[in-house]
């Protein structure tokens, strides 16, 4: 798989792990429903994550990973719960080891 058509599925990813979480709304009365739904920055947010879904599936492709496209929305759909563990294992310090 090339970068564009991994990005575009890690994208569609990002989509489907974003209305998973909205389709747990549905049954919420629209008076009712959370206001954080029309919060500029939840959309920002939602967004560059979804765009940083794609961005690593490109990663992957880049690093050799062979992806079929299902992986790819894998890890699209992924992309907080790998970006909090990259970003957890990064050190505070890096000229120390603690």
């Amino acid at each position: 798989m090339s970068d564009l058509p991994g990005f575009l599925f890690g994208l569609f990813g990002g989509v489907l792990a974003e209305l998973v979480g909205l389709f747990e709304l549905r049954h919420q009365a629209s008076k009712n429903l959370p206001a954080w739904l029309k919060s500029p920055f939840y959309w920002i947010t939602t967004f560059l994550m979804v765009v940083a879904g794609g961005g690593l599936v490109v990663a992957y492709i880049e690093s050799d990973i062979a992806l079929k496209p299902i992986l790819a929305i894998n890890v699209g759909a992924s992309a907080p719960l790998i970006i909090r563990t990259l970003v957890a294992k990064v050190p505070r310090n890096p000229g120390t080891s603690d």
